[in-house]
């Protein structure tokens, strides 16, 4: 009896395989489950006899209806730490997305945090490789990428003192979009939630605030929760600002958190203290996520256009797969995302409207 349902399952399967487009991936394990109402035992071996017939692939982030070898000339890999991140979730999947619609395939691979990319091991038919670096890069890091057979293209951080092609934005200058903002809204005294742990990019973006706040002659004060790296950062700024509003009332109209996570975790803890936003503080962040519209109240921020930047990727990839040669550094304009969680304060009466 046990046979007999064994080989329904696999005739169903492979029938809806079939059907499927090249390169699709397969739902969940759990979902196969409901679908063919079998057990996981089943579905397993289902699943790798389609394989052994190669219906199947397997990859890193699970198995694909099968793709023509040849169509692996379209693959990009994308290299990022493991660490979990918002912002490079978000990336990732507008990336593919953008991607998808040139007939080009991202392939995701991760290394432990703060180790070198270089322990991927690259595949012969990847026509170029994008990478995230979640830590400064070492000498053998840029021998490597220098010296690479297939075009690399780092995201997220900019070289202009290397010889090394890169697509980024300037953090520096959203530190000064956010403060001229909330200086533009009325608010003259500030806070900086310097809520992530002090790295390259964050000092920049806290710098072009500073910077911004004392050309146009407003206060700012810095709130370092001190995050280490590793640290998870929305876990430490709850507590962080609920011991500071329990010892003092806050001086400030308006606070910039460096990321629209740890500015959801603000929220929470000015809320949790009985202060509304932006009734009685505005808060603005910084990343420019498309989750941050739904956050409450839906945040202010400052990014990248997330489809112009992984557009403006990919054009610089495929430019250097035609020419290797070409030098290739660009800067994506950073934008304020104006949203609910800022209000307008009258510099006449001092009231927010």
């Amino acid at each position: 009896m046990a046979s007999i349902k064994s080989e329904k399952v696999y005739q169903e399967m492979r029938r809806d395989v079939g059907k499927m487009a090249p390169d699709m991936r397969l739902p969940s394990i759990r979902s196969l489950m409901r679908s063919y109402g079998v057990s996981q035992l089943l579905i397993d071996r289902t699943l790798s006899r389609l394989q052994e017939e190669g219906l199947l692939r397997r990859r890193a982030d699970g198995l694909y209806s099968y793709l023509p070898e040849e169509a692996d000339c379209q693959a990009f890999a994308l290299i990022t730490s493991n660490w979990p991140s918002t912002v490079r979730m978000e990336q990732q999947e507008v990336l593919k997305r953008r991607a998808a619609l040139r007939g080009i395939r991202i392939l995701p691979f991760s290394h432990p945090f703060r180790s070198s990319f270089r322990s991927i091991k690259q595949k012969e038919n990847l026509k170029a490789i994008l990478i995230s670096p979640s830590s400064p890069l070492t000498a053998e890091d840029i021998f490597q990428i220098q010296n690479s057979r297939i075009p690399i293209l780092i995201i997220n951080h900019s070289y202009g003192e290397m010889e090394l092609n890169f697509v980024s934005s300037s953090y520096y200058e959203g530190g000064m979009l956010a403060a001229e903002y909330l200086i533009r809204k009325g608010h003259r005294k500030l806070a900086l939630l310097f809520s992530q742990p002090h790295s390259w990019c964050m000092n920049q973006r806290s710098d072009g605030f500073l910077k911004m706040a004392e050309l146009l002659g407003a206060e700012v004060r810095v709130l370092d929760v001190q995050v280490r790296h590793g640290e998870i950062a929305d876990e430490k700024v709850y507590p962080f600002l609920i011991r500071f509003l329990e010892k003092e009332k806050p001086d400030f109209s308006a606070l910039a958190a460096l990321c629209d996570c740890t500015a959801k975790s603000a929220i929470c803890a000015f809320a949790a203290s009985g202060y509304k936003t932006p009734g009685d503080i505005s808060v603005i962040g910084a990343e420019g996520l498309n989750a941050s519209q739904y956050f409450l109240p839906p945040l202010t921020s400052v990014g990248v256009d997330m489809e112009l930047y992984m557009d403006t990727v990919l054009d610089a990839a495929e430019r250097l797969i035609r020419d290797p040669e070409q030098k290739i550094r660009l800067t994506v304009p950073q934008k304020v995302f104006e949203r609910a969680s800022v209000k307008t304060i009258s510099e006449e009466t001092g009231e927010k409207r």
